[in-house]
Parts: structure tokens; sequence; C-alpha cells
């Protein structure tokens, strides 16, 4: 019997994070929930907390736009990445982020927010009941009394997750934008039925032995799977009002065959 390789939950939650160079070059033409973070932050008339800041990919546009942001991240290697980018905003501009180390399931200012975000699929890393209603608990007291909590998670594609565990998928090949030589890329996923959880391997191998830079490495990948009407009990129950339930961030109905759920919520 052969046997399957084994995923590190630590793994998957930090390894895609300590390669911001990359992380950004793989996401670089993802826009739409920047635009639609943005604007709910520009009307927020008030200080936003953004858990899971990352390198600042919406931060950073909304500080240039004059909102102020707190954005936390447990990464070390993301908010160097985002400090780094914030450098490079206008002087006025630089001043309307602030960067903080820690854990969205337990952190703690002297403020309440008149909005706060988990933006691009964050929330999925609460991989469990508890370590989620640690997180809404602290947005909870966090958030002012009329102020709202947005955020995003994919949609349960139900073909995608149970197609067969630790089977090899291949992608495409790219320039690495760090070590500056061509890859191949593949996937391997296996979907856990009871936990929901979904650990992803992504596979990379040098195609010209000629160039330098790694031969071969992997980053591993993991999420937690909520489906529509877990996620809204889950927020009632914590003391949360769903207002809208979204198939996308241009406002769509959610649907069954929508990628992601967006969500605008305020305390109940």
């Amino acid at each position: 019997m052969t046997r399957q390789p084994k995923f590190d939950l630590h793994a998957g939650t930090t390894s895609l994070y300590l390669d911001p160079t990359y992380y950004d070059y793989e996401y670089k033409d993802r826009s739409a929930d920047v635009r639609w973070y943005c604007d709910r932050y520009k009307d927020a008339g008030g200080t936003v907390l953004e858990l899971g800041v990352g390198t600042g990919r919406i931060a950073l546009r909304a500080a240039k736009a004059g909102t102020w942001i707190v954005g936390l991240d447990l990464s070390e290697t993301m908010l160097a990445q985002a400090a780094e980018r914030r450098a490079a905003l206008p002087k006025k501009a630089q001043g309307n982020l602030e960067l903080v180390r820690g854990d969205m399931r337990r952190f703690a200012f002297d403020e309440r927010f008149s909005l706060i975000s988990c933006p691009f699929n964050a929330f999925q890393h609460m991989y469990t009941r508890e370590d989620a209603e640690a997180c809404l608990a602290a947005v909870r007291t966090h958030l002012a009394p009329d102020g709202l909590f947005l955020f995003d998670v994919l949609m349960p594609d139900l073909d995608y997750l149970n197609r067969p565990a630790f089977k090899t998928y291949a992608g495409v090949k790219f320039k690495h934008p760090r070590h500056g030589c061509h890859f191949t890329y593949a996937e391997q996923t296996a979907f856990d039925v009871v936990s929901q959880l979904n650990q992803m391997r992504f596979l990379y191998d040098r195609v010209d032995p000629k160039e330098e830079g790694p031969e071969s490495y992997s980053v591993q990948l993991s999420h937690r799977y909520f489906f529509p009407q877990e996620l809204e009990a889950l927020l009632h129950y914590n003391g949360f009002q769903v207002l809208c339930h979204y198939g996308d961030f241009e406002l769509g109905e959610l649907r069954a065959d929508c990628e992601s759920q967006v969500l605008v919520c305020r305390l109940r």
C-alpha cells in the first residue's frame, strides 16, 4: 500500500505567506474585492480595523485615498512587505495605515472601530468552532455599536472538494518573480468532510536545470469551508445580524456556482 503524504496544519497556516513577493505576484490581477472593500472603508466614517491585512493589497489603496486603517496580521513577513509598500506611498498617506502583529482570535485595542473587515478568505483559517467564535468575540468587543463587520469566504465547490485526495493536477508554467527562473506548477488537495478542512499542497518544479534557483519546492495552504446556512447560524449565535450575503463583489445573488460569499454584518 502506498503511503499518502501528510499535510501539516501549521504549514498550511504559514507557508503561503513566507514569500510575500510571490504572494503579490500570484494575486496581482485580483481587483474586484479591492474596489469593494475600499468603497466600504471610505464610507465608514472612522478608523477601520482590517484583520489579515497581509501585504496591504487592500489597505494601502484605501490609505492612499485617505482612510485611516489599523492592519492586523500574524505573519511577520507579510507585515514587512506591507511596511515596505507603505513607505512608497505619499508622505501624508503613510500615516493613514498602522500595522500591528497579532492573532485575529485574540487582539486588544483601546478603541472601537466603525468598520472591521476580514478580507480574502482569511476567516477560513479559523479551523474550529472555537477559533471562529474567538475571532467573532474579539470583533464584537471592538466594533462600534452602529459599526459594520465585513468579510468574505469561498463558497464550497463540491466538485473541487470531492476530487480524489492527493491526486496531482498539473498547472501552468511561469517565471518566478523572486527566483527569476521558470517553474511548472501542480496541486494536490485532500478534503476532510468531518472537519470541513481542505488541505492543499502546491508543487513547483524548475523547468530548465541550467537556470539558477531551487530545483523544486512545495507550499501548503489549509482552509476551513463554511456552508452558507452554517455561516449565518454561526454569526447569529455569536451576536451578529447578517445584513447582506452576496455571491460576489458586484453584489450579485448568492448561488451554488458562486466563487465567494461576501457578508455585511452588524451587532445584533
